[in-house]
């Protein structure tokens, strides 16, 4: 089924990208209670990095790590861009996120600031 069209799908993008990522989760997971085929994981794989972003606001850097590897695995076998959204360049920020957070883990350094990423609709 195509989401693409889907208030929801549109709500939740808006909400992660004004870093409303438990709205995000929330709203998103709506979705994927309802799908059932090949799109699922590719709605799972969003969910676990907004979740992971929220995990990042909560203080817990561990949790933010194994969610954003867990929705990047999901989401990559999608290609460049899936359901309107560019996923190359949403995916390189949540892997560069990644690489600090993991550095820092490594270290037992503070946590980074971090740029989040935006999701972006193709025109």
């Amino acid at each position: 089924m195509n989401y693409q069209n889907d208030p929801r799908f549109l709500k939740g993008i808006e909400e992660f990208n004004q870093g409303l990522y438990f709205e995000c989760h929330e709203t998103l997971e709506e979705i994927w209670l309802e799908e059932h085929g090949e799109d699922r994981r590719f709605y799972q794989g969003l969910i676990q990095i907004a979740a992971g972003y929220f995990k990042l606001e909560q203080g817990v850097p561990v949790g933010a790590i194994k969610l954003w590897r867990m929705g990047l695995e999901k989401i990559e076998p999608y290609g460049p861009s899936y359901e309107g959204i560019e996923l190359e360049s949403f995916t390189a920020s949540v892997q560069a996120n990644l690489a600090k957070l993991e550095a820092a883990a490594r270290e037992q350094g503070a946590t980074p600031a971090l740029d989040a990423p935006a999701i972006h609709f193709l025109c």
